[in-house]
C-alpha cells in the first residue's frame, strides 16, 4: 500500500485514525519520560484516552451492525409453518401476526405474512444478502405504509419458497432501511395461490396447481 492510498484509507476511517494518533501521542510520552516527565505524563494520558475512546466507538459500531444484521434476517422465526396435506399452515404468533421462514434465492429469512400489504417486501440491506437487486426496467414507486409514504424499488427473486409453495421470478419490493427491519409476504404473492383462509387461528395457504 502506497503512502497516498494509506492516507486515503485513513481519511475514510476516522476511528482507526484516532486510535493511531492516540498511540503516537502515548509513544511520544514514553520517549520524553526522562527529559520532561510532567509533559510525558500528560501525553500518555491523552494518548490512552484517545485510544480508549476509539475502542469504545469500535465496540458500539460492531454491536450496532450485529444487532441490525440479526434483526434484518431473523433466522429464528416466532412461529413455525408446517405442511399439512396440500396446505401450508402457519400458527398465529405471540405478537398477533403470522410469521414463517421464507427462502429467497436459497436464503432463509423470517417474514410476516401480511394480507394488508400489497407487495412482498424486504429492506435494502436485507435484499443485498438475499441476492436481490433493483430492476433497471421499472421505475421506483411510492407506497403507503404504517410509517408513511416511502419510495420502493422492485427486484425479482429467482425463487421464493414458503412451505410447499414455490414461486419463480417473484416480484419483490425493496424498501428503505428502518430501525426495526421487517420482511413481509404480501398480497402479490398470496393472490397467486389457489386459496388462503384463517381457520381456528391458523393461516392456511393452498398453492396453485
Amino acid at each position: 500500500m502506497t503512502d497516498q492510498s494509506l492516507a486515503s484509507y485513513l481519511a475514510g476511517q476516522p476511528v482507526i485514525l484516532a486510535a493511531l494518533v492516540g498511540l503516537l501521542i502515548a509513544g511520544a510520552g514514553w520517549t520524553t519520560e526522562h527529559s520532561r516527565p510532567h509533559l510525558a505524563q500528560r501525553l500518555r494520558l491523552t494518548g490512552y484516552l484517545a485510544m480508549a475512546a476509539a475502542g469504545a466507538l469500535i465496540i458500539v459500531d460492531v454491536a450496532r451492525k450485529a444487532e441490525h444484521s440479526d434483526a434484518k434476517l431473523q433466522l429464528v422465526p416466532i412461529t413455525e409453518a408446517r405442511v399439512s396435506g396440500a396446505e401450508t399452515v402457519i400458527p398465529l404468533g405471540a405478537d398477533g401476526h403470522y410469521h414463517a421462514v421464507v427462502s429467497i434465492n436459497g436464503h432463509p429469512v423470517s417474514a410476516m405474512i401480511d394480507t394488508g400489504a400489497t407487495y412482498t417486501s424486504f429492506e435494502e440491506s436485507a435484499a443485498s444478502d438475499l441476492d436481490l437487486s433493483p430492476s433497471q426496467g421499472r421505475l421506483p414507486t411510492e407506497l403507503e405504509t404504517a410509517n408513511g409514504i416511502i419510495t420502493a424499488r422492485f427486484g425479482i427473486a429467482r425463487e421464493l419458497r414458503l412451505g410447499n409453495i414455490v414461486v419463480k421470478d417473484a416480484e419483490i419490493a425493496i424498501t428503505p432501511d428502518t430501525a426495526a427491519p421487517q420482511a413481509v409476504v404480501g398480497m402479490n404473492l398470496l393472490s397467486g395461490l389457489a386459496s388462503w383462509r384463517v381457520e381456528a387461528g391458523e393461516l392456511h395457504l393452498v398453492p396453485a396447481r
